[in-house]
């Protein structure tokens, strides 16, 4: 298991290149790189009973321990579900809470930085998080990883459990250490093997994607620190979630159907539909509004008068369905297959 905890906050120095690094930890470089109002794919949280599962726990002594588990599936717009397990420490509503809460998030991070993580620990205590294993480890009262550190401590963990295998040890990578000449963390520098890339990640995330959320001065040390790497991750087409990524659903009380991310040809349109008719199943056109394009490849499209949604979440349940355009003026569908999804 990969131990990633933070011993100090942000430094800064002004000292010659190839001195010390210019912070202890990227983590706490700037709490907005990642925000609770980004974007996420996240969808729901179904529960899924109790199993028994090998978990690690950082408190005690530290290791593996067989549990009865909490389990609940996380689903997500771009990828396959996750499994979450709770220590039963937890009652199981507040599991159900945690399992939300921990699953929001991490359906805020890149598509890339989740293809590996196929579980999720999470037990109570003042512990460090942790990355690799296929997982991503939480303990809940961990205070300092949590409230506006939280999104950029799990993308710390989830660049190690989904880019630490393609890049640790790659001779790019190696290549661009060399060339760098320094680390963007003295975390980074004690740990070059272990801590590099997830130390390295984050911030080239910030650079690429928010730069206008942290200071020229900030943009001016990574680049200038770590340009080879930066390079390295570029190539990953590490890209972050956008509005278009959130999943369609239907909204009983309007009776309205909202899309927000539809391939037609070239474009993408976030459109709003009515149910006109509860009993012939058929829908009119609100609203239609280009958009950005999805952060992953679209699933959602209209093509040949058919409009496919292979994910929408109506009542609690994720569907998927097709309509058929039937009329250009109005715009008109009509509902001609659904099937729920498991």
């Amino acid at each position: 298991m990969k131990i990633c905890r933070y011993c100090g906050l942000l430094l800064l120095i002004s000292m010659p290149a190839f001195a010390q690094p210019p912070y202890s930890g990227t983590v706490f470089v700037d709490p907005d790189v990642l925000t609770a109002q980004d974007p996420s794919t996240f969808v729901q949280v179904v529960a899924a009973g109790v199993g028994s599962r090998q978990m690690y726990d950082r408190r005690g002594a530290g290791g593996f321990a067989t549990v009865d588990a909490l389990l609940f599936n996380a689903f997500y717009t771009d990828g396959e579900a996750i499994e979450i397990q709770l220590n039963p420490e937890f009652d199981v509503a507040d599991a159900e809470v945690k399992a939300n809460f921990y699953g929001h998030a991490i359906g805020q991070l890149p598509s890339l930085l989740r293809i590996d993580v196929q579980t999720v620990w999470i037990h109570k205590g003042d512990k460090a998080f942790g990355g690799g294993n296929n997982n991503i480890l939480i303990h809940t009262d961990a205070a300092g990883y949590h409230g506006e550190w939280l999104e950029e401590t799990i993308y710390h963990e989830a660049c190690h459990t989904s880019l630490d295998s393609r890049l640790a040890n790659s001779p790019q990578w190696l290549n661009a250490q060399s060339l760098d000449g320094e680390f963007i963390s003295t975390y980074a520098r004690d740990n070059p093997t272990r801590e590099d890339v997830a130390e390295s990640c984050l911030l080239h995330f910030a650079l690429r994607n928010n730069p206008d959320r942290i200071s020229t001065q900030n943009l001016a040390l990574i680049e200038s620190t770590i340009a080879n790497r930066l390079a390295v991750l570029d190539t990953m087409a590490i890209k972050a979630i956008v509005e278009s990524d959130r999943y369609s659903s239907f909204d009983p009380s309007g009776q309205l159907l909202q899309l927000p991310a539809v391939k037609v040809g070239d474009a993408y349109y976030e459109l709003t539909l009515k149910l006109a008719d509860p009993v012939g199943l058929r829908f009119t056109l609100v609203s239609a509004v280009e958009t950005m394009a999805t952060s992953y490849p679209l699933l959602t499209q209209f093509s040949e008068d058919v409009l496919n949604i292979p994910l929408l979440l109506a009542a609690g349940k994720r569907y998927k369905i097709k309509l058929a355009l039937t009329s250009l003026d109005p715009v008109k569908f009509q509902l001609t297959s659904a099937s729920e999804l498991e």
